[in-house]
Order: structure tokens, then sequence, then C-alpha cells
């Protein structure tokens, strides 16, 4: 896990030098190795076994110079990987796999998002506005990074759960989105930021992710749906 972590920093550090690390949003699993910290070392949280990072890049991209992250990557060991049906590039490396997401806005785009001031492309997908539109930055061993909101965090693994294909990855991620969310409901400010998202959601979705909370987690179910009128 060490050695992951550190090869991740070293992406960051780059990143981070480079002035466009501010502009990302690291979503996926690796968010719960920073929520175990920010949770103060919670083990309620699962610890981490992926290799997959996830950066979104918010869409529409604001940055303010152009930098070539695609070369950054290369240079600390990561290929670049062409998928030739997609048309969507991953960078990998051995310890490591890094993909660019975007939310996929408007009509259904089947190629990937070209995000020329980064020289790279990022692969839309619908659901992931809810991430881009609430985060938080948090500074752990001098690196300043940007991640979802734990309240929006857990709604959004709750809400995607029935499209995934892979029944272990769609439990492991119902079991993360348990486990944070019971803690979020132990800190008022929490309690209270995670009942405003969901209020801010879609009604549609607002509908549907009570049906897939009700046998997971009795205690945020009740919290989410007490008052809320649109169910």
């Amino acid at each position: 896990m060490e050695g992951k972590y550190e090869l991740l920093a070293s992406v960051l550090k780059a990143l981070q030098t480079e002035g466009v690390l501010d502009g990302l949003v690291i979503v996926g699993s690796w968010c719960q190795y920073y929520y175990r910290i920010l949770f103060d070392n919670a083990p309620e949280i699962p610890l981490l076994r992926t290799l997959d990072v996830d950066f979104l890049v918010p869409n529409p991209a604001r940055f303010k110079s152009g930098v070539d992250v695609s070369e950054i990557l290369n240079l600390l060991g990561f290929d670049s990987d062409f998928d030739y049906s997609t048309g969507l590039v991953k960078y990998v490396h051995p310890d490591l796999e890094i993909q660019f997401l975007t939310p996929a806005l408007g009509r259904a785009k089947e190629t990937p998002y070209e995000i020329k001031k980064l020289n790279i492309n990022a692969e839309g997908l619908t659901y992931m506005k809810m991430l881009q539109d609430y985060t938080f930055a948090m500074t752990h061993n001098k690196i300043t990074i940007r991640l979802p909101e734990p309240e929006a965090y857990i709604l959004h693994k709750i809400l995607i759960s029935p499209k995934r294909k892979d029944a272990a990855k769609k439990e492991k991620d119902l079991m993360a989105a348990k486990s944070i969310g019971e803690l979020c409901l132990e800190h008022e400010a929490r309690r209270k930021r995670l009942k405003t998202i969901y209020a801010g959601l879609p009604r549609k979705w607002q509908r549907d992710i009570p049906g897939i909370l009700e046998p997971l987690s009795s205690d945020l179910f009740s919290f989410l749906t007490a008052t809320n009128s649109l169910i």
C-alpha cells in the first residue's frame, strides 16, 4: 500500500508543481484512503485494495495555462495505453493505473472528451456532475488535493450501484457507502450536509436512492427519508 501511495504522491506533487492539481478532483476508491485520514483513521472505512486512480476533470475544464500531463506521467514511469476501440488513453504502471473522467453533459458522446490544455482525453460518464459540484480541499503531506465531499461520494456510490455489472465491485462500493455514510451521521454538520446534498439532487434520483439504501442501512434510510416529501 505504501508503495502505491508513494507513487501517487509523486504524481500529485508533479501536478501541483505545474499548477494543475487544483483543477482536478480525485474520485473513485482512492477517496477512501483520504476519507480514512479525514475521519481520524476510522477503522470502519475499508482499507484500499485497488490499483486504479481516477481523476475527474470538471466540465467545462478551466485551466489557466497548458501543461502536458501525458508527458509528466510518462516521465514518472507510466505507459500510455491507447484503446483503439474507444480512443481512450489510460496511463499504466506496474503499481498504478491512472484514468481521467469527466461529466457527460448534454447529448451522449461515444468518443472521449479531449482536454487539449492537458494533452489528455477523458471518459465522459453520467452522474459525475454531483461529484464535480460538491468538493473540498484537503492537505496531506504538503499536497493539497480536491475530493468529493464524503456526503456526495456516498450518495453517488448508492445511485450508480444498480449499473455496476461486476457484483463484487458493486458490493464493495455499497459497503464503503454504508460505512462512510453512517460515520457522517455521527457528526451534526455532516448530517446537515448529507440532507442538503440529497435535497439538491434531481427528484428521480431522490426517489431511486431510498430503494437501494433501505436494505443496506436502516439508519441512513430513516435519516434521509424522515422529512422528505418527495419520496
